[in-house]
């Protein structure tokens, strides 16, 4: 790497260790994490009409496990939480 390079990336890798992986927020939040993933996994195996296109191909060739485990792997943070609030939190209606 050039020098001009290196000393922003290593600025870079100091702020995501203070800001994001070692954020108290962030921390709190973490075991949660796993039981999220798990549902998810556990909804799609049992779901898998409910898979995107590519992901369904996938499970043909492939199989379920690893069709589930590719979505699941390429979701962002935000895209699982909201996908997890979707399937299993209820909405709010009025009457």
């Amino acid at each position: 790497m050039e020098p001009a390079v290196e000393a922003v990336f290593e600025a870079l890798q100091a702020f995501m260790l203070h800001q994001v992986y070692r954020n108290p927020i962030a921390k709190s939040e973490e075991e949660k994490v796993p039981l999220l993933m798990e549902t998810l996994y556990r909804h799609y195996c049992s779901h898998v009409e409910q898979l995107p296109p590519l992901m369904m191909r996938i499970a043909e060739r492939e199989g379920v496990q690893r069709a589930v485990t590719d979505y699941i792997a390429g979701m962002t943070d935000h895209f699982a939480v909201n996908t997890f609030e979707a399937l299993y939190i209820p909405k709010f209606w009025k009457v």
